[in-house]
């Protein structure tokens, strides 16, 4: 029997440190027949330098000119897998800026196939305490709101985070690409899990596999500039109109069609709010 192959896709930019240390995760996992396709979004600091240096025969390294950002980066990724994979293969995506265990990949792959081919996230896990601090997120359609899950109730589950989540491969040729023209950077992770929702996949985040972080917040950036920079910003996981966006492509039909009135009003509450 051929073991599937996973492909996993980073976007990588400017953090030597951390995609080195990404590559030796990944150059240590136990499943036989992982593919790593990095892209390197213009790094300027050695990573390509780095990248052309290494020996992995299982590594594939392209190239962005700085403008890619996340979403841009993926899409690109992903646009290779296609012209590879088959359809019993799989499309990890993953951020460089994590710790996993040896059994990442092979304890993922296990976890979908026993679920009937289901869409799985990773547990996130404080680097430093290896408490969780993210399991995916229930979407309110309603209320324009994005609601963290704090427990692994994988019936509840209508995005996932794509710093470790992985796809039977049918389900990203049933979907397509990421919208990288619309989500360059944030929601196009959650957008495009949604989207593969929709399209009747089942998303769940595995009990047994866990990928460890920093809850440092990469937007800090962003929230201390300014509230111009801060919610009109593509890059900022605040910005209204990407949040916008995704709501007049995402959830039922009629909210679609009013998501223009409906998103000025939650607005204007929210405002009252904390008036």
């Amino acid at each position: 029997m051929v073991t599937p192959n996973v492909f996993c896709v980073i976007p990588v930019h400017n953090r030597i440190a951390i995609t080195r240390q990404c590559i030796e995760y990944l150059a240590k996992q136990d499943y036989p027949a992982i593919q790593i396709i990095v892209v390197d979004d213009g790094s300027t600091d050695g990573t390509g330098e780095y990248l052309t240096q290494c020996e992995l025969p299982n590594l594939t390294v392209l190239k962005g000119d700085g403008n890619l950002w996340w979403g841009g980066a993926m899409h690109m990724g992903i646009k290779l897998v296609a012209d590879l994979a088959q359809d019993t293969d799989y499309l990890l995506m993953l951020n460089d800026d994590v710790r996993i265990e040896t059994n990442f990949t092979s304890s993922l792959v296990n976890a979908s196939a026993a679920l009937g081919g289901a869409v799985v996230g990773a547990q996130q896990r404080d680097e430093a305490t290896r408490e969780p601090i993210g399991y995916g997120y229930r979407i309110d359609f309603w209320g324009m709101r994005f609601i963290p899950l704090d427990s692994n109730d994988d019936t509840m589950v209508d995005a996932l985070p794509g710093r470790g989540v992985l796809f039977p491969y049918r389900a990203v040729a049933s979907v397509g690409n990421l919208n990288k023209n619309l989500f360059p950077h944030y929601l196009a992770d959650l957008e495009y899990t949604s989207r593969v929702r929709e399209k009747g996949w089942q998303l769940v985040v595995s009990k047994n596999v866990a990928i460890f972080t920093s809850q440092e917040s990469s937007d800090k950036v962003f929230s201390e500039n300014g509230w111009f920079i801060r919610y009109l910003s593509w890059k900022s996981k605040d910005c209204i109109i990407v949040k916008f966006l995704f709501f007049s492509l995402r959830g039922p039909w009629p909210l679609r069609i009013l998501a223009l009135p409906r998103f000025i009003l939650v607005n204007c509450l929210s405002l009252l709010k904390y008036a």
